[in-house]
């Protein structure tokens, strides 16, 4: 069976990471010949897997967000069985080339996707919402992203320091930045020994440390950091985003044993499904989040609790790769 993966993404994040894990679920599997078309050369597992790269030009990205038709020569006399296309915008224009057309719904907004024959969503609300756009329930599969936690997390010990609380990722409007600034002024006015970290960059650099400055430089900007650094050196991570149908971000965190505030969003209520995995906020609301954060500050014994049971959750058979695969085969089943 022929597989061709679709991305139009060239900057890490969450639908790369997804993309690299559909092709690393299937690669290995000798009944599937997998292709991927993508702006860069983005596999990075094993090259011997039964994987093959063909480029995705910028020309051909140009016309595909156009909704255009469009010729690839890598594709003459090619005739996929399935394509997983990660970018909704894509999907008209590969039907030309496969069967089925399977969208991969990175951003719980399903109408993206009308041209696709059937799609993926990464959480149950994000199924209801397509069944209400009038998606027939039959083209509808609910199948989330999978996480492989480190094998040996070093222990990192914070006795002494500074309790530190952190944030991260790319610096645009729907990760709500503004939110985890405000309430870090705030909580820093009751709390001045309590550290606030924010990682990443993006195009909202110069206005995110603008607002910083305007409460007084509450938060520490570290730029891209590694996870392996950053997340031993938390207490405490805040997710503050204004949609996140996954985030990556949470897992790798709470793989280290750190306590998780997160935005009531689909991603974050799937991925710590206990009310003692994490404490949440509605988003956008820095009221709410003050009065999680000062819950985990003020009773360390709290505060111990959300650590260790992020750390269990984390390593649920939820986020294996096998019963992602092993789902996603009966997707592939169902489909062809």
């Amino acid at each position: 069976m022929k597989i061709l993966h679709v991305t139009s993404d060239n900057k890490p994040g969450g639908i790369q990471k997804a993309f690299k894990n559909y092709v690393a679920a299937l690669a290995p599997l000798s009944e599937f010949e997998n292709f991927y078309f993508t702006p860069n050369y983005l596999y990075t597992n094993n090259d011997s897997d039964n994987a093959n790269y063909i480029k995705l030009s910028w020309l051909q990205k140009t016309l595909l967000r156009r909704n255009l038709l469009f010729s690839v020569n890598n594709f003459h006399n090619q005739l996929f069985n399935i394509s997983f296309v990660h970018n909704g915008f894509m999907c008209r224009g590969i039907k030309k080339y496969s069967d089925n057309v399977i969208g991969i719904c990175h951003n719980d907004k399903p109408e993206q996707f009308d041209y696709a024959d059937n799609l993926i969503c990464l959480t149950p609300n994000a199924v209801q919402k397509a069944k209400e756009i009038g998606r027939c329930e039959n083209s509808i599969h609910l199948l989330s992203h999978y996480f492989e936690p480190q094998k040996k997390i070093p222990h990192s010990a914070r006795i002494g320091q500074k309790l530190t609380i952190g944030a991260a990722g790319r610096f645009v409007e729907k990760k709500g930045f503004k939110t985890f600034i405000d309430a870090a002024a705030r909580v820093r006015k009751e709390f001045p020994e309590v550290e606030f970290v924010l990682a990443g960059d993006g195009p909202l650099s110069n206005s995110l440390l603008a607002f910083s400055k305007s409460k007084g430089n509450p938060v520490r900007f570290t730029g891209w950091i590694n996870i392996t650094e950053f997340a031993p050196s938390l207490d405490i991570f805040c997710l503050p985003s204004l949609d996140e149908p996954f985030g990556y971000i949470l897992p790798e965190i709470m793989q280290y044993g750190v306590a998780i505030v997160a935005t009531r969003t689909n991603g974050p209520l799937w991925i710590c499904q206990s009310i003692e995995d994490a404490l949440f906020f509605e988003p956008s609301n820095s009221d709410e989040m003050v009065d999680r954060l000062k819950i985990l500050i003020q009773n360390p014994k709290e505060r111990k609790k959300y650590q260790q049971r992020a750390k269990q959750a984390v390593y649920n058979e939820r986020f294996s790769k096998e019963i992602f695969t092993e789902n996603l085969l009966k997707i592939i089943k169902l489909v062809n």
